[in-house]
C-alpha cells in the first residue's frame, strides 16, 4: 500500500520567507498585504503539517529555529520552480518578425540590453532594425515598412507615445579652443536631423554666427569632429560619451529645448506581438534616461 503524499503550500512558504526576512508577523502582513492573523495562521499550519517549529517567538522579533533554517535554504528554489512553470505554461506563445525603427543616436545604449531581454523571453520572434534619422523613420512608419518605432520629438510636436525625456546640451572636445569662434562651426547629422532646426533657431536667436563644418548622417564621424576640436555638437545629455565634454548653456551658447524618446505601433496582426516589444521599451528607457 503506497503511502499518501502530502504537499507543501507555496503561498505558505512565501510567508514563511516573508516573516523570516523581516523578523516580524507585522512587517511580512504588510508586504503580503495579509493581516497579521491571516499570516500567523499560515505559519502555524506550515508548523504543524511539518510537525517542527519554524520559529522562536522572541521580544526582539521571530528568529528561525534549525528546522527554519533548513527549510528557508530549500524553500528559495521550490518557490521558483513554481514561478517559472507558471510562466511558461501561462505567457502566450509569441513568433514571427518584427520591424522595429529606431533614432541613430539610440543605437547603443539601452536598446542592446533591451533587445537582449526581449529575446531571451520571446526566442521565437526575429526583430529587423532599421536604424535613421526620425523623419525618416516617420515615413517608413507611415508607409507601413515599420511595426514600431521609436522617435526623438520636441513637446510642441510630440506625434507617439511619450516614454522619456532627455535634454538636448551642447558637446565639445574637452578644452576646447573654438567657443568663442566667429562664426560658430558646428557638425550636426544630416538636414534631416531633428536636433538641427532647433539648434539653428536659438543660435539665430541668439545672434550668434555659425557656419557648417560637417554633416553625415554617421554619428561617430560627427563625434569625431567634435572631439578633434573642429566644432561643437549637440547630443542628447544622458547620451553624450566619456572622451567630450558637454554643457546645456553658457556665453554665446543659448539653452536647447528637451527632447521626448517617443514610441509608436502600428496596427495590424503584428500589433500583439508588438505591443511586448513596446513594453520592454518602456522599461528601458525609463530606467536609462528619464530626467
Amino acid at each position: 500500500m503506497l503511502m499518501a503524499m502530502k504537499n507543501i503550500d507555496i503561498q505558505q512558504l512565501r510567508t514563511f520567507r516573508a516573516v523570516s526576512a523581516t523578523g516580524s508577523m507585522t512587517q511580512a502582513s504588510s508586504l503580503l498585504n495579509l493581516t497579521q492573523g491571516a499570516v500567523s495562521q499560515q505559519i502555524k499550519k506550515l508548523e504543524e503539517q511539518l510537525s517542527c517549529q519554524l520559529f522562536e517567538r522572541l521580544k526582539e522579533g521571530m528568529k528561525l529555529t534549525p528546522a527554519g533554517e533548513r527549510l528557508f535554504s530549500r524553500s528559495k528554489d521550490m518557490i521558483s520552480l513554481n514561478d517559472q512553470i507558471w510562466s511558461e505554461m501561462t505567457k502566450p506563445e509569441f513568433e514571427g518578425e518584427l520591424t522595429l525603427g529606431i533614432p541613430l543616436d539610440l543605437v547603443y545604449a539601452p536598446l542592446p540590453n533591451i533587445l537582449r531581454q526581449f529575446s531571451e523571453q520571446f526566442p521565437n520572434v526575429n526583430i529587423t532594425l532599421t536604424a535613421g534619422n526620425t523623419l525618416h523613420l516617420k515615413r517608413l512608419f507611415r508607409d507601413g515598412k515599420l511595426d514600431i518605432t521609436l522617435m526623438e520629438e520636441v513637446e510642441t510636436s510630440v506625434t507617439g507615445e511619450p516614454i522619456c525625456k532627455d535634454q538636448l546640451v551642447w558637446i565639445t572636445a574637452p578644452s576646447s579652443n573654438i567657443l568663442k569662434a566667429d562664426p560658430l562651426p558646428i557638425s550636426i547629422a544630416s538636414a534631416d536631423c531633428v536636433f538641427q532646426a532647433p539648434t539653428i533657431t536659438a543660435l539665430d536667436n541668439a545672434d550668434r554666427k555659425w557656419k557648417r563644418v560637417y554633416e553625415s548622417n554617421n554619428i561617430e564621424a560627427v563625434q569625431a569632429m567634435v572631439r578633434m576640436d573642429m566644432a561643437v555638437g549637440v547630443f542628447l545629455k544622458s547620451l553624450v560619451p566619456t572622451t567630450l565634454d558637454w554643457f546645456e548653456t553658457a556665453e554665446g551658447f543659448p539653452p536647447l529645448p528637451e527632447f521626448y524618446v517617443s514610441l509608436a505601433v502600428a496596427e495590424g496582426p503584428q500589433r500583439p506581438l508588438a505591443l511586448q516589444l513596446a513594453s520592454f521599451l518602456h522599461r528601458g528607457f525609463n530606467l536609462k534616461r528619464a530626467v
